[in-house]
């Protein structure tokens, strides 16, 4: 059995159980809170964005799964990027009161690395299974959202310069969200084709025509007839 596959199942085991608790436990605190079953509090308010955080990082990781179980390093590092992005948010939410002048530039250091995590994941993510595959597409989808994010990233930060052009945010948007899905169903239709010649050259299973199949189908219920009429002989 190929190993990385453990891996790679065990991986996808982990987060994957790490995601389903985060959204659990945020969505009971969101029905108590929402029923009156408990107080609202500035403890139960970070909770509630620390569950989302590690929930959002743990989507993230799940689409790097794929590069870091084949040691893709751009892959790993992307993955790192995105638990030190969550760390980041994670002081930012419980310490923040106590980062005093440092929190503007706190603040400037979790947008850049942010940002530039969910960039590289994006990448990662249609490179490891697309390779050069509609790469002019690719590179489309990839500066489109990477302008997005630029955008979204200066909005942030307290710069409205960049959202003055809304037109242009709005269709890199679209354009980005578009080219998304194509290169996903794309990804698919690969991911499928490998896995079925995979099978076919497992030795494991043969590859026979229509006729052949239909033969030796003929063949064994010929055969099972022949059985059945012999069975009552043998029983006397």
């Amino acid at each position: 059995m190929d190993v990385s596959k453990i891996e790679k199942k065990a991986l996808v085991k982990s987060v994957s159980t790490v995601i389903l608790v985060c959204v659990i436990a945020a969505a009971a605190i969101g029905l108590l809170l929402l029923f009156d079953a408990i107080s609202g509090s500035e403890l139960l308010g970070n909770i509630m964005l620390s569950l989302l955080t590690v929930f959002i990082a743990g989507l993230f990781l799940l689409n790097s799964i794929n590069a870091v179980t084949a040691g893709n390093k751009i892959g790993i590092f992307a993955a790192f990027m995105i638990i030190a992005s969550a760390i980041l948010f994670l002081i930012l939410i419980w310490v923040s009161e106590y980062l005093g002048s440092f929190k503007d530039t706190f603040n400037y250091i979790i947008v850049i690395v942010s940002m530039l995590s969910v960039l590289l994941n994006v990448i990662i993510g249609h490179y490891i299974v697309l390779g050069t595959r509609l790469i002019l597409v690719q590179i489309a989808m990839y500066l489109c959202f990477a302008y997005a994010q630029l955008v979204i990233s200066f909005v942030i930060l307290g710069n409205g310069a960049l959202i003055e052009y809304w037109q242009i945010f709005v269709a890199a948007i679209i354009v980005a969200l578009a080219l998304y899905f194509v290169l996903k169903v794309q990804g698919k239709n690969i991911a499928q084709t490998q896995r079925e010649q995979a099978v076919a050259n497992s030795g494991e299973y043969i590859t026979i025509t229509k006729t052949e199949y239909e033969n030796l189908k003929a063949e064994v219920e010929r055969l099972r007839e022949i059985v059945d009429k012999k069975q009552p002989i043998d029983g006397e």
